[in-house]
């Protein structure tokens, strides 16, 4: 193995994907060393260099206080649960996102990953440590991290700290209209191990990345740029500017954990900023992983949506509101983005969920308002199914119920 040349540099994003295909080679084959319980020198040999390689380019398991390497983490995860990171200026959003989850019925466990004490105050942890099936858990107690960041860099960090197998990484703003242990059950997850959620069609170049995008995804995963697993990428034909959402993730650690690893790397340094300069935050960063390792991984149907107040005149009808995704059967799943201000004020500026709409082409013929937040899609109230533009429908007497709890909680907790 080449681990003592290796050089993490942003310079080379073709470098980058060689290095995750050459672990992912290598964590395939320690796999079947133990799995298959072979013990004797070539193993002993065979694992000193994989060692090796491992601390030089993921050292976050193998230099940490709790696992030999990232693969005897995967082999002692178990069960499924839900995992997100907030920090003190969150906790609250947290709390209401916990509050609906078990509202509407979901009996999955949850960890909540904070950074250092610093990160998430003592007060809030008691207050998030006191709702139904909820663990705490400082990332630094689980794994090698010599600086705490505070943002969305944290997200593929807490994959790997979880105790779960399959790990459904969520937003602390992220609200559900079913329970999340549907996505568990999605056919394309039972096959691949990993499921994401596109995000809104907007036009290539919205917002000055452009092409930046697509010839990064052209380096890191240069073997397979003619035979992507996802072949209809608008990124990738320029017809949008964005590709993945990520405020939900599912991931079974046990055949994903390559693909976790790039992803790490991707969101921390000396990589990041060269990264977060041609996508927003983490959001591609899951998709360009897999893609980079060629790992399957299961899509939504469809596209990115809004869920919101519905605005007519006698030209258009739009909803505005945030981001929402739809399960394969066309029904609202998950929305992110909370309902208003995220922080106690006197004016919240709340979000009321009434009306939906969804894309139905992922193109040119979806027309977003980004003038103003929240972000309005254009569509027709009640369109027949053929309709190749946006389609607007009220949400239903149960799924009403479900927002109208939402807005009581967050005026509850938000509203001083």
């Amino acid at each position: 193995m080449l681990s003592d040349s290796i050089t993490l540099s942003p310079a080379n994003w073709t470098r980058i994907g060689e290095y995750g295909r050459l672990y992912q080679t290598a964590y395939n084959m320690y796999a079947q060393i133990v799995l298959q319980k072979i013990d004797n020198q070539t193993r002993k040999q065979f694992e000193a260099r994989f060692f090796q390689l491992e601390d030089k380019l993921y050292p976050w398991f193998i230099r940490g206080p709790v696992y030999q390497s990232a693969l005897h983490s995967a082999f002692k995860s178990n069960s499924a649960g839900i995992v997100m990171t907030t920090g003190t200026k969150y906790a609250l959003v947290a709390k209401h996102t916990i509050t609906m989850l078990r509202h509407i019925g979901s009996k999955l466990p949850i960890q909540i990953m904070y950074c250092g004490e610093s990160d998430l105050t003592k007060s809030k942890r008691l207050m998030l440590s006191e709702l139904p099936g909820v663990e705490l858990v400082d990332l630094k107690n689980i794994l090698n991290i010599d600086k705490c960041s505070r943002g969305w860099e944290n997200k593929p960090f807490a994959v790997m700290a979880s105790k779960f197998r399959h790990v459904l990484l969520i937003d602390s703003d992220t609200l559900f209209l079913q329970p999340p242990e549907t996505i568990f059950q999605m056919p394309e997850y039972v096959k691949t191990g990993a499921f994401l959620f596109r995000d809104r069609t907007l036009a290539d170049g919205t917002f000055g990345y452009g092409e930046k995008r697509a010839e990064m995804m052209r380096q890191i995963a240069m073997p397979f740029t003619n035979n992507l697993i996802y072949n209809n990428s608008r990124i990738m034909s320029l017809k949008a500017s964005d590709e993945m959402e990520s405020g939900v993730v599912a991931w079974d650690k046990l055949r994903a954990m390559p693909a976790i690893l790039l992803t790490s790397l991707l969101n921390s340094n000396p990589l990041k900023n060269s990264v977060y300069s041609v996508v927003y935050g983490d959001k591609e960063t899951y998709w360009l992983a897999h893609e980079a390792l060629h790992i399957p991984f299961g899509l939504t149907t469809g596209y990115g949506g809004a869920i919101g107040t519905l605005e007519m005149s006698a030209s258009t009808s739009k909803v505005c509101g945030p981001l929402l995704h739809l399960d394969n059967s066309g029904n609202p799943l998950w929305f992110n983005g909370g309902l208003g201000s995220r922080t106690p004020s006197y004016n919240i500026d709340l979000h009321i969920p009434e009306y939906w709409v969804t894309e139905s082409a992922g193109d040119k013929r979806v027309k977003w308002d980004l003038k103003s937040m929240p972000y309005c899609l254009h569509g027709v109230l009640n369109a027949p199914e053929n309709h190749t533009h946006g389609r607007i429908n009220k949400l239903t007497d149960a799924q009403h119920k479900i927002t109208q709890k939402m807005v009581d909680l967050w005026i509850e907790y938000f509203q001083q």
